[in-house]
Order: C-alpha cells, then sequence, then structure tokens
C-alpha cells in the first residue's frame, strides 16, 4: 500500500508530509495536507457563509453564468457540511438575480404558490426555461426590427 502512495504521490510533495511510513499515517497526512487543518476549514466555512450572504449577480454577468457561480457555491458549502433548508437555497438565488429583468418572472412565480415548494433544481430549470424564453423573444424582436 506504501508503494501504491508513493508512485499516486509527487516525490516534491511526499517528501514533506509528517508521516510514521505507515499507509494509515501517509494516508491521514495526505488528507490534512489537501483538506486542511480544522482551524482552515472553520475559516474557509466562515468566508463561504459571508460568500453566500453576499452573493448577486455581478454586473453584465449573464444568467447561465451567475447560475454557474451559485452551483460551484452552494456544492462547496455542501462539501464542508454547511446546510440550508430548500427555501433558503432557493430564496437566495432569486434574490441574486437583477431586479429588472427577473422581478416580474419572480413575483409571478411567487403568486402562483409554486416557489414555496421548488427544490434548487427546479427552481434553476424554470430560470434557464424562462431565460431561453427571453432569448427568443429577443431575437424576434431584434429581427423584425432589421
Amino acid at each position: 500500500m506504501i508503494n501504491l502512495l508513493q508512485q499516486a504521490v509527487k516525490e516534491d510533495i511526499f517528501v514533506l508530509l509528517q508521516h510514521d511510513e505507515s499507509a494509515y499515517s501517509i494516508w491521514e497526512a495526505l488528507k490534512k495536507k489537501f483538506e486542511g487543518s480544522t482551524e482552515m476549514l472553520q475559516s474557509k466555512a466562515a468566508l463561504l457563509k459571508k460568500e453566500f450572504e453576499l452573493f448577486t449577480c455581478m454586473p453584465g454577468e449573464t444568467t447561465k453564468t451567475l447560475i454557474e457561480r451559485y452551483c460551484h457555491l452552494v456544492r462547496t458549502m455542501l462539501q464542508l457540511k454547511i446546510t440550508k433548508t430548500p427555501a433558503e437555497w432557493v430564496e437566495k438565488l432569486a434574490d441574486a438575480l437583477p431586479q429588472k429583468e427577473w422581478g416580474t418572472y419572480l413575483m409571478i412565480l411567487k403568486n402562483s404558490g409554486q416557489f414555496s415548494r421548488l427544490s434548487i433544481a427546479q427552481f434553476i430549470e424554470k430560470l434557464e426555461a424562462q431565460d431561453l424564453e427571453q432569448q427568443k423573444i429577443a431575437r424576434m424582436n431584434s429581427s423584425s426590427h432589421q
């Protein structure tokens, strides 16, 4: 097992690991090196929580890019065991959307009664469908002007 670990890890990294020559201690040293210490994980979790609180659409950002950034944030939070209720995940993404383009759609969705029952996956699916519809309308309008 030690030979497999030595072959799998670059030598310059392997040399830096503090271990007692057992496969278990090598594995634990690798985990500590790449996952980080308890203090570092706590700091990272605090930073992610703050990033979640402040998450919003950037100027000029597409809906697709916003969703990708949000999914990455959610995935990273879940890896660190930071959880939210389904409603909190959905509400945060809804709040991050630019109100000028999405305000009416979100109001309709909320008033329909569906909003409170949506999972984050279902909500993203609805956003993507609406975004495609908006793109289609924009193309039709631009072609009719030409």
